[in-house]
């Protein structure tokens, strides 16, 4: 519900804002996602690896860091309003996170809906 409201109130705020910068934001969650997802594949690669798994280094490695550099360089042309923004609403997202899991030492909670958890009593 909090999150709900909080997502309303974003919302609300963006009424605000013109075209250019709004698209702006949605780029700046995009191309960071983007970029995310692909440091990502490298980490997954490197402990899948110790693990003894051989995997493609050019899918696992070589694609993924060019993905993640060309979606850094479109992050860094992107308006400086957006970057401020964006950049603060991550850091302020990681904040919470360490809060929800004490200092990352514990996995964050996952979400159920009602249907998975009537399933899970099913079974």
């Amino acid at each position: 519900m909090v999150s709900i409201i909080i997502t309303g109130i974003v919302g609300l705020i963006a009424i605000f804002l013109d075209v250019a910068t709004s698209t702006s934001f949605i780029n700046f969650g995009a191309f960071t996602a983007f970029t995310l997802v692909n440091v990502s594949v490298v980490f997954h690669y490197v402990r899948r690896r110790r693990a003894g798994d051989h995997l493609n280094v050019v899918s696992y490695v070589l694609i993924p860091v060019v993905g993640a550099v060309i979606c850094a360089y479109l992050l860094t042309q992107l308006d400086s309003n957006a970057l401020t923004l964006g950049l603060s609403w991550l850091a302020l997202g990681i904040v919470v996170l360490a809060l929800i899991t004490r200092g990352f030492r514990k996995a964050p909670p996952e979400m159920s809906t009602t249907e998975l958890a009537t399933v899970e009593a099913a079974a």
